[in-house]
C-alpha cells in the first residue's frame, strides 16, 4: 500500500496490536458475567477507533481503524476459543468460518468509514465537534441498546460510556464554544446513532 495512504503512520502497527489485546479482553469478557456485555459492545470498539484517528489527516486515521478493528475480530474470535477451552475442558468449538469473513469486512468497512468520520475530533471547526457528537452518540446509542442504562445489570458499560465521553471530550477539548455546539448537536446524534447500531445485527442476520 502506498505511503500516501497512511500506512507508514508509525503508530498504526501500536493500533494493530491494541486491537489485538482488545480483541483477546472482550473474548474473555464473553465468558465473565460481569463483564459480557462488553463483548457484545460497539460502542467498545467506536471509542477505540474514535481515540486513534482524533486529530489525525483522513488517510492516516482511516489507516489506524481498519489496523485496529482488522486485528481485533480475529482475536476475538481465537480468543474466544481459547477461553472456551479453558472454561469447558475437552469440549468442541469450532470457528465458523462465513462469520469470521463477514466480520472482517464489516471491519475494514467500518474502521474506513470511523476513521474519516472522526478524524476531526480536536477541530475548533464545527466538523470537530459533529464528529465528537457522532462518536459519543454511538457510545451512548450502544449503551442504552445493550443495557438500556441499568446499572444493576449493566454498570460496567455505563461506566465504559461515563469515561469514554469523558475522554473523547478531553480530546475535543473544553472550550466554551464547543461545549455549547456539543450541547445542541448531541441529541440528534444519539438518536441517529441508535439507528446505526442496529444495523450490523440486522445485516449479520440477512446474509448469514
Amino acid at each position: 500500500m502506498s505511503a500516501s495512504w497512511g500506512w507508514r503512520d508509525r503508530h498504526v502497527v501500536t493500533c494493530g496490536v491494541v486491537g489485538l489485546l482488545a480483541g483477546l479482553f472482550a473474548s474473555w469478557c464473553y465468558y465473565q458475567p460481569a463483564f459480557r456485555l462488553i463483548a457484545h459492545s460497539l460502542g467498545f470498539w467506536v471509542l477505540l477507533v474514535a481515540l486513534a484517528a482524533a486529530r489525525r489527516d483522513v488517510r492516516s486515521a482511516c489507516a489506524r481503524g481498519v489496523a485496529l478493528l482488522i486485528c481485533a475480530v480475529p482475536a476475538f474470535y481465537v480468543g474466544k476459543k481459547l477461553f472456551y477451552g479453558i472454561k469447558y475442558p475437552g469440549m468442541p468449538y469450532s470457528v465458523e468460518t462465513g462469520t469470521l469473513l463477514l466480520w472482517c469486512v464489516l471491519a475494514v468497512v467500518a474502521g474506513l468509514v470511523l476513521g474519516w468520520l472522526f478524524h476531526a475530533i480536536g477541530s475548533d471547526t464545527w466538523s470537530g465537534v459533529c464528529a465528537t457528537s457522532a462518536a459519543i452518540g454511538l457510545l451512548l446509542a450502544d449503551t442504552y441498546r445493550e443495557d438500556g442504562f441499568d446499572l444493576d445489570r449493566g454498570v460496567v458499560l455505563c461506566v465504559l460510556a461515563l469515561a469514554g465521553t469523558l475522554a473523547l471530550l478531553a480530546r475535543q477539548g473544553f472550550q466554551a464554544g464547543k461545549l455549547k455546539r456539543f450541547a445542541i448537536l448531541i441529541a440528534p446524534a444519539a438518536v441517529l446513532s441508535y439507528v446505526v447500531v442496529l444495523l450490523p445485527d440486522v445485516i449479520e442476520g440477512v446474509v448469514l
